[in-house]
């Protein structure tokens, strides 16, 4: 029997800045992580949804702030990912998936390009 673990699931909205990355969680207000690296932004985020998550009120209702639907956006700097976190919302367990509309597999390959080049350090973009 394959082990499964409950995970949340967070709408993130993650964007290029002309001084690094920010990420904001689409359902959660001013929930905002800054960085000047893709990696040091998302750990900034999972510790912003941590800390948003452990202070809720015992009556909040969780599936407030979870995923009901991504945006689409037009913006070229931007992309959408979900952020998963389990129930005692260690930020270590935190994990990004990165999200890719169904469409035609060179379709795919192209919004998958999009945001390795948005996340890529200047040094790795020569491999891309």
């Amino acid at each position: 029997m394959v082990k499964t673990t409950r995970r949340y699931y967070f709408a993130a909205r993650n964007a290029k800045t002309p001084h690094g990355y920010e990420i904001n969680f689409v359902n959660i207000p001013h929930a905002q992580a800054v960085g000047v690296t893709y990696e040091e932004t998302v750990y900034y985020a999972y510790r912003v949804l941590a800390d948003f998550l452990l202070h809720l009120p015992e009556d909040a209702d969780l599936a407030d702030y979870t995923l009901h639907q991504i945006p689409v956006s037009e913006d070229e700097n931007v992309f959408y990912s979900l952020v998963s976190a389990t129930p005692d919302f260690d930020p270590h367990k935190m994990m990004t998936d990165f999200t890719l509309s169904q469409a035609a597999p060179l379709e795919i390959r192209r919004q998958a390009d999009r945001i390795a080049r948005l996340v890529a350090h200047a040094r790795d973009l020569a491999a891309l």
